[in-house]
């Protein structure tokens, strides 16, 4: 699965290489955002950066929980996002029994995969509802690699003085969610009702949260640090996923 992932990641880098150029974030333009979209890009220092193209989110440490009753897993996670055109591939390993996964939204398709022992597979998430949350797992880390806020497939309403709502469209999806963001600037939750929790016929929409708990600063850039994944279903809420990034690598060509 490692090397399914690498290779994947290749292809996107090599797809980009001859068509980026050097840009940055000015005041100019984020000048047609949102003002919390607009503080967040502040107050976080993007401003006068480099747009990005692409990036590797490295994860010091995540860990992820298979059902609500369950105990928590450690993983080693390896992540690979690019913006135009939208793209996440992540590749997962427990550290506690011989399972590998890998998670991709690529050219409108979402697909979940994992195997046992590197070769029996047993996890083959696919379909329409999967690709459809696979783009919101990407919608939600918008934030971390501001350039997908700059992307024509998104457009943005203000709620509040902390809250904005976005309308995402991708290759035929029409999803919804709200970014919500402290007194700071800094974004602190998103949450939508349009991912579906399950696969198959057992799939139904639930509301689900991402969630940044601190920042740190790499770079002169604040960065999300510390991050939970939440479903909040009738039965109560269900952190999923929780993680600390070491750091984020943005324009990577190798």
């Amino acid at each position: 699965m490692l090397k399914v992932f690498e290779e994947e990641r290749q292809e996107e880098i090599a797809r980009l290489k001859d068509n980026t150029t050097e840009s940055f974030f000015t005041k100019e333009t984020i000048a047609d955002l949102p003002d919390p979209i607009k503080k967040y890009m502040h107050a976080t220092g993007y401003i006068n950066k480099p747009i990005m193209y692409n990036a590797d989110v490295v994860w010091k440490e995540s860990y992820i929980k298979l059902q609500p009753d369950k105990d928590w897993s450690q993983l080693e996670t390896r992540q690979f996002n690019s913006i135009n055109p939208i793209v996440r591939i992540a590749y997962m390993k427990f550290l506690t029994m011989p399972v590998t996964g890998r998670d991709i939204y690529r050219d409108g398709i979402g697909e979940m995969k994992g195997k046992l022992f590197n070769f029996i597979p047993i996890i083959n998430g696919k379909g329409k509802e999967v690709s459809q949350s696979s783009l919101i797992t990407v919608f939600c880390e918008f934030l971390f690699i501001p350039s997908y806020i700059l992307g024509d497939y998104v457009t943005w309403e203000t709620v509040d003085k902390n809250t904005v709502k976005a309308r995402l469209i991708n290759n035929g999806f029409d999803v919804t969610g709200l970014f919500h963001f402290d007194d700071e600037g800094l974004f602190t939750r998103f949450e939508t009702n349009d991912r579906y929790y399950g696969y198959g016929k057992k799939s139904k929409k639930v509301k689900f949260s991402a969630i940044v708990d601190s920042y740190q600063v790499v770079d002169d850039i604040k960065i999300p640090l510390d991050v939970r994944i939440v479903w909040h279903s009738e039965e109560g809420d269900y952190e999923y996923y929780k993680g600390t990034i070491e750091k984020i690598v943005f324009n990577v060509n190798q």
